[in-house]
């Protein structure tokens, strides 16, 4: 009797040691296919790909909108931040015939009359040097009439071998508000020898 009590302890431990055995290999058979499936997402987009009929440039576009207003907003306590325009943005590739669609937006930036604006766009800049946002121009301009300086940024994407794209995803104007009374102490002055240095206007898709 104890023989068969055992005999049925051991097929019944079998039988568990099986099920625990397939569902092991379920879980590393779905462990493997989420990364696999991963890596197709995180392979790059290549604008000269004659087999892709369109380009979705949207989330890079959304995030391209999110890091930059993560850098605005480090300044909240003294820059008025505003969202004024977003509009999308449709082409076709004149290499290919396909379609690339993007969003693009404008912000609007004041900063303490103590500031300088060109000094307020470098200060940007140079807190988007490590992210996936690049720079592709800078100048004077006007905001509703008031003397701006105009920030011009943006995504770049892969197009062939070693060449990119480059899309505009955010117009930043800086301007000033003579409400914001704070200072800003971390943007020095721009030697005049110094100005504009940095605004060499690329040509761009907007």
């Amino acid at each position: 009797m104890r023989d068969n009590d055992n005999s049925q302890e051991s097929k019944s431990g079998g039988v568990g040691i099986f099920i625990l055995f397939i569902l092991i290999l379920f879980l590393i058979a779905g462990a493997a296919g989420a990364l696999y499936g991963s890596r197709i997402q995180e392979k790059p987009k290549d604008l000269s790909d004659t087999s892709v009929k369109s380009f979705d440039l949207m989330e890079e576009s959304k995030m391209a909108h999110k890091t930059v207003d993560d850098v605005l907003l480090l300044k909240r306590e003294n820059w008025q931040l505003r969202d004024t325009e977003r509009r999308q943005h449709h082409d076709q590739l004149e290499s290919t015939g396909a379609d690339v669609l993007w969003t693009e937006r404008e912000v609007a930036v004041g900063v303490p009359v103590t500031t300088e604006l060109e000094g307020a766009s470098r200060w940007v800049q140079e807190r988007l040097q490590t992210t996936d946002v690049i720079f592709i121009s800078g100048e004077e301009s006007e905001w509703h009439g008031m003397d701006a300086w105009r920030l011009n940024l943006g995504i770049a994407v892969k197009s062939g071998k070693n060449t990119e794209r480059k899309f505009k995803t955010d117009t930043v104007f800086f301007f000033h508000h003579g409400n914001l009374t704070n200072r800003d102490r971390d943007i020095p002055k721009i030697p005049k020898e110094n100005k504009h240095s940095d605004g060499e206007k690329e040509k761009t898709k907007s």
